[in-house]
């Protein structure tokens, strides 16, 4: 148990960025508490950062956006009951994700966030399969996701895990088209075959 919420224990493959060789690495994946606000913020915000460079996006045509994330709205998030979850290793910080049930049979994969310099090693995979375990232990069936539609490369990324795009949507507030993604967890071998 770390700040009193259990921790899962994971190994992956990894790559190891000066060769192409792989290793494999030990990492925990907690369930984050309001103490931990300040430091989802940090990843969120450092995480994003390079998304609102390459879609020109900015505070003032996109105050929400997760890289100019406020204390208020992770807060928030607490208080409605998303969870978010951290991931460690060597006790450094790699990245966060958060799970949002929004019906018996849908949760939301929101968050997605690993810091820039520890991207392409595997993190990203253990979060998506550590949320896909979350959702199926609510009942869900179906993680959905939305993201900036023109994000090609992005939603190559999720349709390794199983990730279709079910349609687009414009919304006044925003500066870029959104896709709105779902993968159907229910497969018995779905998140085994993401190992």
């Amino acid at each position: 148990m770390v700040n009193g919420a259990t921790s899962f224990l994971w190994n992956a493959e990894v790559k190891l960025s000066e060769s192409n060789k792989s290793e494999i690495i030990e990492m925990i994946i907690r369930q984050a508490s309001k103490d931990d606000i300040d430091v989802l913020i940090n990843i969120i915000r450092s995480s994003y950062r390079n998304v609102a460079e390459k879609f020109e996006l900015t505070k003032e045509n996109c105050p929400k956006f997760l890289g100019f994330c406020a204390k208020e709205r992770v807060k928030s998030d607490f208080e409605k009951g998303i969870k978010y979850y951290i991931l460690e290793q060597d006790h450094q910080l790699r990245g966060c994700v958060a799970l949002e049930k929004a019906s018996q049979d849908v949760c939301y994969l929101e968050r997605l966030a690993v810091l820039p310099k520890h991207r392409r090693k595997g993190y990203g995979k253990a979060l998506v399969k550590h949320l896909f375990e979350q959702a199926r232990k609510t009942g869900a069936q179906t993680v959905e996701i939305g993201m900036i539609s023109k994000d090609r490369k992005l939603k190559n990324w999720y349709r390794k895990f199983g990730f279709v795009q079910k349609r687009t949507k414009r919304f006044d507030h925003l500066p870029f088209v959104v896709a709105f993604m779902s993968a159907n967890i229910t497969e018995p071998n779905q998140i085994e075959e993401l190992s």
